[in-house]
């Protein structure tokens, strides 16, 4: 069972620039590497492209994670970690040009089947049946030495989680659990265990998790089982918290039936 602590967020702000900086120092390796046995020069811009693309998109999804992590409390995450990738952006390719300009959400958007109320590029909406977590930043990056302006790609990072039946059995003292877990583009996330999940009743006490597994449903396709032992009285409630590979979280709720 993950125990979640504020000093795992704290860590993560600075796994975000650690990261964001071995992903450009590799890069500019590459670059050298390229350099050194005469590729064609689109090659090296096509490359430095490619690390900058891959870098903004971890920065975004690292800010998530620890946004979800403080529960929702720094919504300024996002733009800290943005400006401080910019910075070192331009000491990552020196005598490139490499200018990278962004601008975050801060409106309500439909996607994915959902109303996303972003602030600050961030956003969350938890304890419903269905709840998420998600971010979304768009880039222009300019390379003045190659002459290219006005690149623009979009990062938008989802976590949703979805309770379709919570079921407490009064003859057996079990609960059951039935849910769904997408990431962006509602690509179902099939990878967690666990681990990854945990469970309170309505009284915020934990129930612990006996067995996790994966069924198909014919409607919405893979699915997780949570199954969860000796339980003696009707929880009411079951609140289950996900936490993704990604460390992104999200929690979310529903009403216990009983049978």
């Amino acid at each position: 069972m993950k125990i979640i602590k504020h000093k795992k967020g704290q860590f993560i702000i600075f796994a975000t620039l650690i990261i964001a900086i071995m992903i450009i120092s590799i890069g500019a390796i590459m670059y050298s590497t390229v350099t050194y046995f005469k590729h064609e020069r689109w090659q090296e811009y096509l490359m430095v492209i490619d690390n900058i693309e891959l870098g903004s998109r971890r920065v975004v999804e690292l800010s998530l994670a620890n946004y979800t992590m403080l529960n929702g409390t720094n919504n300024q995450t996002l733009i800290n970690n943005l400006n401080n990738w910019q910075i070192n952006l331009t000491k990552a390719y020196p005598g490139f040009g490499v200018a990278l300009k962004y601008s975050v959400a801060n409106n309500s958007y439909s996607a994915y089947g959902l109303n996303i109320n972003y602030s600050l590029g961030l956003a969350s909406l938890w304890y419903n049946e269905t709840s998420f977590s998600a971010a979304n930043a768009t880039f222009n990056l300019n390379i003045t030495s190659a002459g290219l302006t006005g690149y623009k790609f979009l990062v938008s990072t989802l976590l949703k989680v979805r309770i379709f039946n919570a079921t407490w059995s009064n003859a057996n003292k079990d609960l059951t659990v039935y849910l769904a877990v997408y990431e962006e583009n509602l690509i179902p996330i099939v990878n967690l265990d666990e681990s990854n999940f945990s469970i309170k009743d309505v009284n915020n006490n934990t129930i612990p998790i006996s067995s996790s597994n994966r069924v198909y449903d014919l409607n919405y396709g893979p699915i997780y089982r949570l199954y969860c032992a000796d339980v003696t009285s009707n929880p009411l409630s079951a609140q289950v918290t996900v936490v993704d590979a990604r460390n992104i979280k999200v929690i979310t709720n529903s009403t216990v039936t009983q049978s």
